[in-house]
């Protein structure tokens, strides 16, 4: 009989020092055991609400969990909801592996790439089969993605590493808590485990009761999970599942704390260049005209063409300074992951959403959205409200005509709380995000073709460091 341990977190959300207390623990049990030890993250090391991950669109997490030694990652939401699959192949580049997925799929039913639905371990004398699955959002629909059935397609890859020899198959799950027990009993004669991800569970000794055994260590980087195993002919036996608290005072993994500092540069250097040029500054107010989204509805307008634009205030932070406008000033002044999106609307469906976007009640609106931020006062250009006045293009509305709209996949949503539901011809332009929109507008504006600033050289240029 032989031991195999496997040290697990998840949905660590951009809390780099917990990550790198985190490690400093896995490496030190690594160091130590007499047995195999694998060392896996169940998704979610991404936050958009955090500095370095909004500016590198996640990828500087994917490089700590590169250098903590991390053995096998899960897609997690955190990444594929805010910046779509493009951003895969880096992930795998910044991790060293590829994220794991088996349960999402491109229109074309290929795995996306960057990602592999499964991967086999050495770890020892045992190779390790783990299985990726995630909770699948109807937002993917957007980036060309689709739902792959979970239980088949776990079932599958299960049967596929058994076959290349794996003495232990783990899923590796950012599913959440509730699919993981509904999964464990579809598949209790091909897994042999489900580490658990995305609903945050504090699982101090994990659940025997399920199909499967399942653990989860809860969130933020304040658990270490620890599972062991034991592995003989008739199989394979979960001894052990806990979880081991990490404190504040906890030392630190200086690999996860020195990649940390050079991702901080790389993102610094980044953030220096010039982008564009502004002769007057663009001031930021919320709760009444915004200079600055106004320049993003500007920015919106010129990237898909439109009757009108409207954004949320809350997208935006800052305003702009009068003069050269650097990539850290777009940052500062927009950080939404939100993508540009259009739809065509009638005018008594633009009457409905202005009368709803400019209404006290839902300028006070605190959604998770915005991290607690109020959306505030609706921004537009190309339109304007006078009362019950509402003149587009110079002409006034007309309730039974036909009016195209751009603006952020937000607004044009029913969770924007403009809308009752999503426009049935909208599009949505998944390859950039906001503060890229205004970059490009700001760029175009001011420089000569193929000069530093202009569209072309921005394409090249802007790509968020690694």
């Amino acid at each position: 009989m032989s031991t195999l341990e496997i040290l697990h977190w998840n949905d660590v959300h951009g809390r780099w020092d917990g990550l790198a207390r985190l490690s400093a623990r896995a490496r030190a049990i690594r160091e130590t055991a007499g047995h195999p030890v694998l060392l896996m993250d169940g998704g979610d090391v991404e936050e958009a609400s955090v500095r370095l991950s909004a500016l590198s669109h996640g990828v500087a997490g994917w490089r700590l969990l590169g250098a903590a030694g991390v053995d096998a990652a899960v897609a997690g939401n955190g990444g594929l909801l805010r910046y779509g699959p493009a951003l895969l192949p880096r992930y795998a580049e910044a991790l060293g592996s590829p994220p794991l997925v088996c349960d999402v799929e491109t229109r074309e039913g290929r795995t996306p790439d960057g990602a592999a639905p499964s991967v086999l371990l050495r770890a020892g004398d045992f190779l390790v089969g783990v299985v990726g699955i995630t909770d699948y959002y109807h937002q993917y629909d957007v980036f060309g993605l689709r739902e792959r059935g979970r239980v088949t397609a776990v079932r599958r890859e299960a049967t596929r590493l058994r076959e290349a020899g794996a003495d232990v198959v783990v899923v590796l799950s950012h599913a959440g808590i509730n699919h993981d027990r509904g999964l464990s009993w579809s598949v209790r004669d091909k897994v042999d485990l489900i580490v658990g991800g995305h609903t945050h569970d504090v699982l101090t000794e994990g659940e025997r009761d399920q199909g499967v055994p399942i653990v989860q260590a809860g969130s933020h980087g304040r658990h270490l999970g620890r599972v062991l195993l034991e592995v003989d002919e008739a199989g394979v036996r979960v001894v052990d599942m806990a979880l081991e608290p990490v404190a504040d005072d906890d030392p630190a993994d200086p690999a996860v704390t020195e990649a940390l500092s050079a991702a901080e540069r790389d993102v610094d250097e980044w953030l220096d260049e010039p982008v564009g040029h502004l002769p007057a500054a663009a001031p930021h107010d919320p709760d009444a005209t915004s200079a600055a989204a106004r320049l993003v509805c500007e920015a919106l307008l010129a990237h898909q063409p439109a009757d009108f634009a409207l954004l949320i205030a809350a997208h935006c932070e800052a305003g702009l300074p009068a003069g050269t406008i650097r990539r850290r000033d777009v940052w500062a002044a927009t950080s939404s992951p939100g993508n540009p999106a259009t739809a065509t609307l009638t005018g008594t469906q633009v009457r409905a959403m202005l009368r709803a976007g400019l209404s006290e009640e839902y300028a006070a609106r605190t959604p998770r959205t915005f991290r607690g931020r109020t959306l505030g006062r609706l921004q537009m250009v190309g339109i304007s409200v006078d009362g019950d006045r509402v003149v587009v293009g110079g002409l006034p509305l007309r309730e039974d005509g036909s009016y195209r709209v751009t603006a952020s996949d937000l607004e044009l949503a029913a969770y924007g709380g403009l809308l009752p539901v999503e426009p049935a011809d909208v599009e949505h332009d998944s390859t950039m995000i906001l503060p890229e929109v205004l970059e490009a507008y700001l760029a175009s504006r001011v420089t000569p073709a193929g000069g530093a600033g202009s569209r072309d050289a921005r394409r090249e240029g802007s790509r968020a460091p690694r």
